[in-house]
């Protein structure tokens, strides 16, 4: 005979099976085809399929997927019920202490926020999505301020520390970056550039978008990272976003680059993103301009060691003279300035790109 307290677990077990596991093999993530894709950047109507876990078994999940709604709508998708025709269905299991499914996979996948950390026990949630019903390669991790559920209640004066827990991880939820990863990951630069130029979005949010622009490296980011380039706190990181826009994005940031008016971090921002273009693309094109600001005697120290390093991104023989000139002037230059000696190891450091066997005379 079964008492009361094993048939809830029991029962808790199997409905945790059938609100969590892919409809299909649950060993298997979907391995997105062309047009999965294209259906994913159209996504609009999402399901969200909610369950939260405390020490004392499952409970209800109600608040949890309220919050996870919230978030959803505020980024522009509509939420609808199971029964009603939607697009994706969104998962989301929240705990009082996690169990840790899966690995990291590298160190940057690491670096980025909301994913899943193996060292954490504490109160989390974790979202995925299910498509065609198999679960995609996304996963997202909401975590509270605090590991311990139990000492954080006791120290707020609630004997529940399981319902303590989950109202922590609503309120993060409430304010989570989900729904704009999650944006990126389908592809969908629409959604993001029109919250990234809108009037009524706050800088933060801003700042997350820009972030994540690197996911959506296309015309249409391109435009929006244009747009709020000039706005306050987002214009340096913007800049920097362009550095992921590929070759389009040179006019522009030569532009800003060439600024006079602009501040050093901005002009430095921009060489550094013709850096980065110019590493992945090969194009060498960027290099003539480069070369002839470098050689400025009225460019900043910062913004000329930015544009040495740019040109040591895009290993040409062409840039060997004009970086050997410029070494000889930086190396017998008597300046004890610290951003003189930053040029003169950039110039060591680009010649090296180009020639292995380059160097400079002190």
């Amino acid at each position: 005979m079964w008492n009361l307290p094993s048939l809830y677990w029991v029962v808790g077990l199997v409905l945790f099976g059938v609100c969590c596991a892919p409809e299909q093999s649950p060993a298997r993530r979907l391995s997105l085809d062309p047009q999965q894709k294209a259906r994913l950047q159209q996504a609009e109507r999402i399901v969200v399929h909610a369950l939260a876990v405390t020490e004392k078994g499952l409970v209800d999940a109600a608040p949890v997927r309220r919050a996870v709604s919230r978030r959803l709508s505020a980024t522009g998708f509509t939420v609808v019920a199971a029964a009603e025709p939607h697009d994706v269905t969104v998962h989301v299991k929240c705990e009082e202490r996690k169990t840790w499914e899966g690995v990291t996979r590298t160190d940057a996948q690491a670096a980025r926020t909301g994913t899943p950390s193996r060292v954490w026990k504490g109160p989390a949630c974790r979202l995925r999505y299910v498509l065609d019903g198999r679960r995609g390669p996304w996963r997202y991790e909401v975590r509270t301020p605090f590991e311990q559920a139990w000492d954080a209640a006791r120290a707020g004066g609630e004997s529940d520390a399981g319902q303590f827990a989950l109202r922590h991880l609503c309120r993060a939820l409430d304010t989570s970056t989900f729904p704009l990863a999650l944006a990126a990951e389908w592809r969908q630069s629409r959604r993001l550039a029109s919250l990234l130029t809108a009037p009524a979005t706050g800088t933060a949010v801003k700042l997350d978008i820009i972030e994540l622009a690197g996911h959506v490296p296309d015309d249409t980011m391109l435009r929006a990272l244009r747009a709020v380039i000039g706005q306050p706190d987002v214009t340096l990181p913007a800049t920097e976003a362009l550095g992921h826009m590929g070759d389009p994005a040179i006019p522009t940031l030569m532009t800003l680059l060439s600024d006079t008016a602009a501040s050093v971090e901005i002009r430095a921002a921009a060489a550094e993103s013709l850096g980065d273009i110019g590493a992945r693309s090969g194009n060498t094109g960027i290099l003539p301009p480069l070369l002839d600001m470098m050689q400025s005697p009225e460019i900043p120290l910062r913004v000329q060691t930015a544009i040495v390093k740019a040109v040591g991104n895009i290993p040409d023989q062409t840039s060997a003279a004009p970086l050997q000139q410029l070494g000889l002037k930086a190396w017998t230059s008597p300046s004890t300035d610290p951003h003189m000696q930053e040029l003169r190891e950039a110039v060591d450091w680009s010649l090296w790109q180009i020639n292995p066997g380059a160097h400079t005379d002190e």
